[in-house]
């Protein structure tokens, strides 16, 4: 490749250049109203890159290696023709391809989808090891096979609209490698809860995981169980916010995978809310309600304040009641 790149820019009409990103492009889910107002404001600073297409390819007769981006936001403000680069045709796929990997290196960060595509596109073209020694620490990932795979399999499993959820950060990447090992139905149908409910990415591996669970212990199909109308009219209730959508959808697949735990639990609120215990008093259980030992912790300001509080807690007849909930008749 020729390191100094010192090519004139020459004027091509629209119509010559392909509306769809080619395979040297690593573009995903971006946002044009920035590049849109730049362009308005002060015009087009770095040209975009085209190749011409060989020979018996129809009317178009380039095809974008760099610059997808400005060409579509000059497509949107009507800007023809559009000043760019010409690469010969005979230039090497790897060559393109690195080419726009190091133009956009130098101006924005990558998101997860993009970082998959470019992966990808090098995996096709390159030694496996060559791939994780070089360019996995490019996007600041570790050269790990199995990271590497897992972005791959983003790029090549996903659909758009699990594409899109995980470049807007609403798909965490512990979420994704969870997808990935399901089929295209199940993936699916967990992306349309994951687009109508926000849940925070703790919750979005605790969702998959209770479902998961359950198909194991119920012998029944995710997809069967997505579609428990529990389920849909918690995701599809107009009076209920995000977050209580992912909790409320949550607590009912808790109660089915561990209904003892999750009545143990009512049992031990009800009994604390019967104390009626002032706010500097919490009472803290063991881990899944597993141990004997129950912890009381009491937020004070003095040594005066704190005997008050102690005094309290010795005269307050009602915690005689206080039991382990397990022993409870719920």
């Amino acid at each position: 490749m020729d390191k100094s790149f010192d090519i004139p820019t020459t004027p091509i009409q629209f119509e010559k250049i392909a509306v769809n990103p080619g395979p040297s492009c690593m573009s995903f889910g971006f946002d044009m109203k920035p590049l849109l107002n730049s362009i308005k404001k002060i015009g087009l600073i770095n040209s975009p890159i085209l190749i011409k297409k060989r020979k018996g390819e129809g009317a178009v007769q380039y095809e974008v290696i760099a610059g997808f981006r400005r060409i579509s936001a000059l497509r949107a403000l009507s800007l023809n023709p559009i000043p760019c680069r010409i690469l010969p045709s005979e230039t090497p796929s790897l060559d393109c391809l690195l080419i726009n990997l190091y133009e956009n290196l130098c101006s924005r960060d990558f998101n997860p989808v993009e970082k998959g595509m470019v992966l990808t596109r090098l995996l096709d073209l390159i030694p496996e090891r060559e791939v994780l020694d070089t360019y996995m620490p490019l996007f600041d990932l570790p050269s790990h096979r199995e990271t590497l795979h897992l972005f791959a399999g983003v790029e090549k499993m996903f659909d758009h609209q699990a594409k899109t959820l995980l470049a807007s950060e609403y798909l965490s990447m512990k979420a994704a490698k969870l997808l990935i090992e399901m089929d295209g139905t199940e993936r699916n149908m967990f992306c349309g809860y994951f687009s109508a409910v926000r849940f925070s990415k703790n919750q979005q591996t605790q969702f998959i995981d209770l479902v998961s669970d359950l198909s194991h212990i119920e012998n029944s199909p995710v997809t069967c169980l997505l579609m428990d109308p529990r389920l849909k009219d918690i995701r599809d209730n107009p009076q209920m916010n995000n977050p209580q959508k992912a909790r409320a959808l949550i607590t009912v697949l808790r109660k089915k995978r561990l209904p003892r735990l999750t009545k143990a639990e009512t049992g031990f609120k009800q009994m604390v809310e019967k104390l009626a215990l002032p706010p500097a008093f919490q009472i803290v259980p063991p881990p899944f309600f597993e141990g004997a030992q129950y912890r009381l912790e009491i937020s004070f300001e003095n040594g005066k304040d704190l005997k008050e509080r102690l005094q309290f807690v010795a005269n307050n007849e009602r915690l005689a009641a206080f039991i382990n909930p397990w022993k409870m008749n719920l």
